[in-house]
């Protein structure tokens, strides 16, 4: 039998999406990533990221990059910042601080072969023995359907004109060429909803699992290193700073700077200031209209935000927050505010194995736990132990050496039972944090409740499946 590599679509080309593409593509499979913005659209506005176990087990695997650092790492302490700008505790915890464009072009690197000035491609020897990548801005999915052993993804492309595209579970034959798509119907057999916390096809095959807002927000922004004083420099030295007052906190930690840069004096710090905004009230609406008037529902962009609603905030932060934890948010001069919610689907598989949901598509966590992008990579690192075995035993996979052995391969059942457990704990996890700084303690304790609950749940599954497996 001639060997064939399998061909997937990735709906959604940030992070998650990346994640996933790079793994698909070392297998051998041909990937189509389709992603809704223009190629001046897609930026995370200088958010700061955690790189943790998953993020760095995953570039452990899978980067072509390994020569070059990709994360910050502070003095290994998470510390706490009392009012009058003194250390109040400190946790030992070596946490890896990195951005959003830092991965994106790593990634970007890793799958398409993107130059930038992010990662330098041309010491590095071309891959060999992988699939087609290819990589399509301006690509918005308007349906998805299943029918009669056929998942159709239909999209359409902000320069006119629209595709359908069929995951066809008997297989068809047609495959990238050049990194160029050969056929409007093309034949697929796997896609994945990477579109984010808004996801479009989540709502299409679970209604009701729209984002809902959980009656705070956050301000973000970045500052270059250099231009702080040196006594806030040195308090933030750390890899992660707080400090927590009645109704909110904020947090300040280093990220890479330009082009990825790691060197002192080129860094960022990065702050993330959460505080409350009541739902449907008239502040709420007044800080998510913009200067031309428009509201803006979830993210309020850099360079929109009213002056009046800045300059409210600035007063604030004089008022609430510590000498330098001020200094840093005034040093911003383009904040954006991002409002906090949840969101959540019941299952991650459908249609036998064969569309799959990743990252905040499945299940959007609020930023506390700093697990949003490790969930991303985590599903990334299954899904190598996943697919293709569970696709099909009459069709070969063009593999190359980053297929898993036979021992650590997951049914398709375990893999939704693992992402399914991950995104319950850590988003209860997320909110119990959340509550413990936003609100009352009866609210706080209420979701540690339901977080203990969960936990109860899970190590009683645990326990049945080991028992049941000894009798």
């Amino acid at each position: 039998m001639v060997e064939k590599s399998l061909d997937a679509v990735i709906v959604g080309g940030s992070l998650t999406g990346l994640f996933q593409g790079v793994v698909l593509k070392k297998l051998g499979c041909n990937v189509r990533i389709l992603e809704r913005a223009g190629p001046d659209d897609l930026r995370e506005q200088g958010a700061g990221i955690t790189a943790g176990e998953e993020v760095q087990e995953f570039f452990n695997k899978y980067d072509r990059f390994s020569d070059q650092p990709y994360s910050v790492l502070g003095d290994p302490k998470l510390q706490f910042i009392d009012q009058s700008g003194q250390v109040s505790k400190t946790w030992n915890i070596p946490l890896r601080m990195t951005s959003w464009d830092t991965l994106y072009y790593r990634l970007r690197a890793n799958f398409d072969g993107l130059q930038s000035d992010y990662v330098a491609i041309d010491r590095h020897t071309p891959e060999t023995a992988t699939g087609a990548a290819s990589y399509e801005f301006g690509c918005n999915v308007t349906d998805v359907k299943y029918n009669m052993g056929t998942v159709e993804v239909n999209f359409e492309r902000s320069t006119g004109g629209g595709e359908t595209l069929h995951a066809d579970l008997f297989f068809g034959n047609q495959q990238l060429h050049g990194g160029e798509v050969a056929d409007k119907n093309t034949p697929l057999d796997l896609v994945i909803a990477a579109d984010g916390p808004a996801s479009g096809i989540r709502r299409m095959l679970c209604p009701g699992t729209e984002r809902k807002y959980v009656g705070y927000v956050a301000w973000r922004g970045t500052v270059v290193e250099s231009q702080i004083s040196d006594e806030t420099k040195a308090l933030f030295r750390t890899c992660i700073n707080y400090f927590i007052y009645p109704g909110g906190h904020i947090l300040i930690y280093l990220i890479p700077g330009k082009n990825g840069s790691l060197k002192s004096g080129e860094r960022l710090l990065n702050y993330v200031w959460y505080c409350n905004y009541a739902a449907n009230s008239h502040e709420l609406r007044n800080l998510m209209t913009d200067t031309e008037g428009h509201y803006h529902r979830v993210t309020m962009p850099m360079g929109k935000i009213r002056p009046e609603a800045c300059a409210r905030q600035m007063v604030y932060a004089d008022k609430i927050l510590p000498t330098a934890f001020a200094e840093v948010v005034r040093s911003n001069k383009q904040p954006f505010v991002q409002c906090i919610t949840d969101a959540a689907a019941p299952q991650a598989v459908f249609f036998g194995g064969h569309l799959l949901l990743a990252g905040d598509a499945l299940c959007n966590f609020r930023p506390h736990a700093g697990a949003s992008t490790n969930q991303a990579a985590l599903h990334a690192l299954l899904l190598g132990r996943t697919f293709p075995f569970n696709i099909t035993q009459s069709k070969p996979l063009n593999t190359t050496s980053q297929v898993s052995s036979k021992s650590d391969r997951l049914t398709i059942q375990a893999y939704e039972s693992k992402v399914l457990r991950y995104a319950k704990l850590t988003s209860l996890m997320s909110v119990a944090w959340g509550n413990k700084n936003q609100f009352s303690i009866w609210i706080f304790l209420g979701s540690v409740f339901w977080l203990a609950l969960a936990y109860v749940e899970v190590s009683a599954e645990a326990f049945w499946k080991w028992l049941t497996g000894r009798l």
